[in-house]
């Protein structure tokens, strides 16, 4: 499948989805040393957990009815059921919540984790995960916010294609749920696991047209692991990047974090999310701050790939689900960013 017959739907409408060069080890198709996990169909297990901080069963209703509207049947790990309330923002200590995950993976019942919240915590739980478990027992992982640390790292240390998108208190809506059921669900054969988002040319900050795989979460997040053995690689990446509720001398100083780490050298583009207001100014003093889109417009403006805001994803009322490890198109020629869970572009 070459990039010219990559299709590209409005989220309006259909989604469709074809298999298409890749190969199989078990049930689970391997592209470029990342494994695809096998998806869902009636029957299947998702299980809920609780990585960083803690979330009732009520809070992750929607999310967990939604799974139960397609055929799924549903799990509760115990750091949601039996939270320990001395750990306070966590939901309980970390070896309970990293064995908690290596134990879903290894359960063979289970066909998907989804991190009920994100909130504070999930770092510490990187070096207590065990990822030759994981990848022996590839199954898909969804989560965002505080959960981008995992999903990473499972992509680095277990080469498992995770899932960034709506966590389980997340409030689901039909954009959002959409999105999921197209790139979660088996559909056969014949169809093609494919999205793609209209965006307009008010949101385009650097033009031009480019392929790469996905990486990226929260910005905050992702600093965190600049120097350590969980560090990302961007080069020859697409970059997608969201926060919220922090200043913009902060996000400032984040993107310079990651260009100083050299991030965007090699990257083949970005998408800004969610972060906010892009146009208002805080107290600063003796003045008032740059905007979030000021910022944006002067940081981007020096390198040559496309720069696109105001993709729906992140602390948002609509979300784009991205597979990490998987490919994607920005065309700001035909103001379309599209992916393709299974399609290599080169």
């Amino acid at each position: 499948m070459d990039r010219r017959g990559f299709l590209k739907l409005s989220l309006a409408g259909s989604f469709s989805v074809i298999l298409n060069g890749y190969s199989f080890t078990g049930d689970s198709p391997v592209r470029a040393n990342a494994i695809v996990p096998p998806l869902l169909k009636k029957g299947s297990k998702v299980a809920f957990t609780a990585p960083g901080s803690p979330v009732s069963t009520w809070e992750i209703r929607q999310i967990a009815n939604f799974f139960l509207r397609n055929g799924c049947s549903i799990h509760y790990g115990e750091t949601i059921t039996n939270r320990d309330i001395k750990q306070r923002y966590l939901s309980r200590d970390d070896k309970f919540r990293a064995d908690e995950i290596n134990s879903l993976f290894s359960d063979t019942s289970v066909d998907c984790i989804v991190a009920a919240r994100g909130g504070f915590g999930s770092i510490r739980v990187l070096d207590l995960l065990d990822y030759d478990l994981i990848k022996q027992n590839p199954k898909i992982f969804l989560g965002f916010s505080d959960i981008t640390v995992i999903l990473l790292s499972l992509y680095k240390k277990s080469n498992l294609v995770t899932f960034h998108g709506p966590t389980g208190n997340f409030n689901l809506d039909s954009f959002t749920s959409d999105i999921l059921k197209t790139l979660l669900f088996e559909k056969g054969t014949n169809e093609d696991y494919c999205i793609s988002y209209n965006f307009s040319k008010g949101d385009v900050l650097n033009h031009g047209i480019s392929y790469g795989k996905l990486v990226g979460g929260n910005l905050s997040n992702l600093v965190s692991l600049l120097g350590t053995e969980f560090e990302f690689d961007t080069d020859g990446f697409i970059i997608f990047l969201e926060e919220i509720s922090e200043p913009p001398y902060k996000i400032d100083r984040m993107l310079k974090h990651l260009e100083l780490a050299g991030k965007f050298k090699n990257c083949k583009g970005v998408l800004l999310g969610y972060f906010g207001k892009l146009d208002a100014r805080r107290n600063f003093y003796p003045d008032y701050s740059l905007t979030l889109r000021e910022i944006f417009e002067t940081f981007f403006k020096k390198y040559d790939f496309p720069v696109v805001l105001n993709i729906p994803f992140g602390h948002n009322s609509k979300f784009l689900t991205f597979p990490i490890g998987s490919y994607g198109e920005i065309n700001t020629k035909t103001m379309k960013f599209s992916l393709n869970l299974y399609a290599d572009f080169f």
